[in-house]
């Protein structure tokens, strides 16, 4: 094998996980995680139990393509400079707000 290729059952495996993956998102409600004019602040936002979390590039944010796929437009409140901020931290936050309203803590 070449360098990049995989073997049938290692694509096959990987087909399985796809197959997952797609049942496991099935009634997803999708959420721009981005600050721009008629986003909800996350304060304020429910969390669906079933969602998808996009983030987009630091400073650019999403493209206009994902921010029409999604259900919801979510922004993080910030003070200071707040065109961006890092995607790394955006979905720490993000998460951690999403197991705040969802999880079952001990």
């Amino acid at each position: 094998m070449q360098a990049g290729e995989i073997d049938a059952e290692q694509a096959n495996q990987e087909l399985i996980y796809a197959r997952h993956d797609l049942r496991m998102a099935t009634g997803a409600k999708i959420i721009a995680m981005d600050i721009i004019d008629g986003a909800v602040p996350m304060e304020t936002y429910r969390f669906p139990e079933r969602c998808l979390l996009l983030f987009g590039a630091e400073g650019p944010g999403l493209s206009s393509r994902a921010l029409e796929l999604a259900d919801d437009v979510v922004y993080i409140s910030q003070f200071g400079s707040v065109r961006s901020i890092n995607a790394g931290a955006a979905a720490a936050v993000s998460m951690h707000a999403w197991i705040s309203q969802h999880a079952a803590i001990q």
